[in-house]
């Protein structure tokens, strides 16, 4: 079985790449699995490869560094249970530090024949930001986290390519002269063609890079800085508001988090009704005109999960998803249920 392990920055875009590889090697008929991770419980992800019928396992409550332990048995419960060819395992958007405790040892379980590979994405916005010297839209150790899963990994993704079309050969190309060393691909992950290029260099599985030196003072300050909110919403609204009141709920959080002007790192939202599932995702950068990504037909009961990461306090954005639901549901009249609301900063043991 080959592991491919992907990290990257909240909001690069590792998901939507997985689903399009994963798809792409179903049509070859390959048996394939994943195994999602988030420092919460309740997870968009888990929820989105679920929904497209991908054997699916989650390592919560804390990276793969922090819970090797967890993440060895899922590997070996997928193995059980689904035989996969090729596994693929998301990392949490705020770790870094795989290759030395994690990567590494794996490697050297597997069996002979068997790929380990880890590749890193990152947001062509931010990049190109972060190339040029400018400051991203983050803290200086949320930045120090960007930094270092960009240095850790040996293949490097420099992802949305789509949404900067013009300058992506010029951010390739400075890429290509600060990291010399790496496999750089520029990247549109929206469709299975699109990552071939990657599948095709992880068939290669280039030898993993050597563990990380990492100062761990900044990397635990960042994850600090970094709010994270999870909760689970069943609603009925009245016949023939079911899209609306979707869309109001999240423009409700997105105008709250704007109100802020703290940086959002990734909002994500999973929605469904009985025959329907979407993802929809934002970051700092902006993610367009999401409406039309909603369909346009959604029958009750909807359930709505949200994950939410922002460079704020933990109180402040407990509050502002409260408002929002007020605003939202509330104060419309529409009744709705809970489960598995939780804030909390992340820790990283040292």
């Amino acid at each position: 079985m080959d592991l491919h392990v992907i990290g990257g920055f909240l909001g690069s875009g590792k998901t939507t790449a997985i689903i399009n590889a994963l798809r792409a090697l179903l049509a070859e008929g390959r048996r394939v699995g994943v195994i999602t991770n988030d420092k919460g419980r309740y997870q968009v992800d888990t929820a989105f490869f679920g929904a497209a019928e991908v054997p699916t396992a989650e390592v919560p409550g804390g990276c793969f560094r922090c819970n090797y332990g967890d993440f060895q048995e899922r590997i070996a419960q997928l193995q059980r249970e689904a035989r996969p060819e090729v596994l693929f395992a998301e990392s949490v958007g705020s770790c870094v530090d795989l290759v030395g405790p994690v990567l590494l040892p794996l490697a050297a379980l597997a069996k002979e024949d068997a790929r380990v590979t880890y590749t890193a994405f990152a947001d062509i916005r931010l990049l190109r930001r972060h190339l040029a010297g400018l400051p991203l839209p983050f803290s200086d150790n949320i930045t120090y986290i960007f930094a270092n899963q960009l240095q850790e990994a040996n293949i490097l993704v420099i992802n949305k390519a789509d949404l900067l079309p013009e300058e992506g050969p010029e951010v390739l190309t400075e890429a290509r002269r600060r990291f010399p060393d790496k496999t750089l691909l520029l990247q549109s992950s929206l469709t299975s063609a699109g990552v071939a290029p990657w599948l095709a260099v992880l068939h290669t599985a280039p030898p993993l890079p050597p563990a990380l030196a990492l100062d761990y003072g900044p990397y635990i300050a960042g994850a600090a800085e970094l709010a994270w909110f999870d909760e689970q919403l069943t609603f009925a609204p009245p016949p023939g508001a079911e899209r609306l009141t979707v869309v109001r709920l999240i423009a409700a959080l997105l105008e709250g988090l704007q109100q802020t002007a703290r940086p959002i790192a990734h909002l994500k939202f999973f929605i469904q009704d009985a025959g329907t599932g979407v993802k929809l995702s934002f970051t700092a950068m902006g993610e367009g005109e999401w409406e039309k990504l909603i369909p346009q037909t959604l029958r009750a009961p909807v359930s709505v999960l949200i994950n939410a990461r922002a460079a704020m306090a933990v109180e402040n954005l407990r509050a502002l998803v409260a408002q929002a639901l007020r605003g939202a549901l509330s104060d419309a009249g529409i009744a709705y249920q809970s489960t598995g609301a939780t804030a909390f900063a992340p820790q990283v043991p040292a």
